[in-house]
């Protein structure tokens, strides 16, 4: 999708906005605002199809970019901190204002001299995005678009063109000229004899890549050595295009180059089921988790009845936790160590003068016996988690992504 960024009444942005990553800015913008609350940045793999659905972090930044063209074409100045701040009225809004403030000083730094140098710092420099800082950016996103746009074939289908045509180059795996000028001669050769190597669109795709070679949107995404000169030199791979096209991964490239059309909403909503279903069974640990703590702390306790004496208690406690009728050498043994626990002598007992009364709260479990029980309750817990989490889906959460 295009935008003209222009106005008659200030200094007009002279970029036709391209956006970046192909999928378009304002397809991006409704998908995002009609998401589940969960919508997320960063790539994501679908293991059935293998296909990356989502937006990665440098690719909102460029958006965020377009976002401030049209914040400044609204205000007709230049852009402060306080105008992308209270800026955000929606969720769409507040995710490019955090990344516009991000780059607020990249951006804002954007204009250099011929010497490599910053025009404009010192003391009369504002702390404000003018027209020219955000053309330039937008120029310099605009120009990498251009790139990426002579390479996506290469990298669209998972790459499946690139892994084609790449040879290893002294340990570097990568495309060079004279790989695309071999894979011409080996297809004409096919053809000539009613067969082909490459589909009539990969074999497009390649001789615009031959044709284009040495061109200044390909020198932006091909690595030359030095002293490299030739319009043939240099070789291509995830690498140098993520760097030339302004990428922060090579991982992002297919990001860009296999979104299409709806799958992005539905890599989304599909994640966000899964992100919804891994918060369900933590939240499900969570309570058997302090379920199972309270059952411990009571078991390690007992409320005293009329009648009971420490042999009674450790009878009853004894069948409950076993099901069955214990030994009366293990109803004493117990009842001896009920007795120490609260500070009381079974042997010594004296009846006129009650060692527990009805009410009273006793413990019959020791800190040891509740760390067994606790360690054994997290123990199941971790196999409940292990067995019902996806272990992908909140490793990218606990990362941020």
């Amino acid at each position: 999708m295009a935008r003209d960024i222009e106005s008659q009444s200030f200094e007009p942005l002279s970029v036709e906005v391209t956006t970046p990553a192909f999928e378009a800015y304002s397809r991006f913008r409704e998908d995002y605002e009609n998401t589940a609350g969960c919508a997320i940045r960063g790539s994501m793999s679908d293991r059935e199809s293998g296909r990356i659905g989502t937006v990665a972090d440098s690719t909102v930044d460029k958006m965020a970019v377009v976002w401030l063209a049209e914040k400044y074409k609204e205000l007709g100045r230049s852009i402060t901190r306080d105008d992308i701040e209270n800026g955000a009225t929606s969720k769409f809004d507040s995710l490019m204002a955090e990344s516009a403030l991000k780059q607020f000083e990249t951006i804002k730094h954007a204009k250099m001299n011929r010497e490599g140098g910053f025009i404009g710092i010192g003391s009369r420099e504002k702390d404000e995005l003018s027209a020219k800082d955000i053309d330039h950016t937008l120029k310099k996103i605009e120009n990498q678009r251009r790139s990426l746009d002579l390479v996506n074939p290469l990298f669209a289908n998972n790459g499946e063109l690139f892994d084609k045509l790449a040879e290893d180059h002294n340990g570097q795996w990568g495309i060079t000229y004279w790989d695309l000028k071999d894979a011409r001669k080996a297809d004409d050769k096919a053809r000539a004899k009613g067969d082909k190597v490459y589909t009539d669109e990969e074999r497009a795709a390649i001789d615009t890549l031959y044709k284009k070679w040495g061109s200044s949107d390909m020198r932006r995404i091909e690595h030359r050595g030095q002293g490299d000169t030739m319009g043939c030199d240099g070789i291509l791979n995830y690498d140098t295009v993520a760097k030339g096209a302004g990428f922060e991964s090579p991982e992002d490239i297919h990001a860009a180059a296999n979104a299409h059309s709806g799958y992005l909403k539905d890599a989304v909503q599909k994640k966000c089921i899964t992100e919804e279903n891994n918060m369900n069974v933590i939240q499900e640990a969570r309570r058997m988790n302090r379920e199972n703590l309270q059952q411990i702390e009571e078991s390690a306790h007992h409320t005293v009845k009329p009648g009971e004496g420490f042999d009674r208690i450790a009878r009853g406690t004894l069948r409950k936790e076993n099901g069955q009728t214990p030994s009366e050498r293990d109803v004493v043994d117990f009842s001896t160590d009920i007795a120490a626990l609260n500070g009381f002598d079974r042997d010594t007992y004296d009846p006129k003068v009650r060692s527990i009364h009805p009410g009273q709260r006793i413990q019959v479990r020791d800190q040891a016996w509740q760390a067994s029980k606790q360690l054994e309750s997290y123990e199941r817990i971790q196999e409940y988690l292990d067995a019902n989490l996806n272990a992908e889906v909140l490793d990218q959460q606990l990362r941020g992504r």
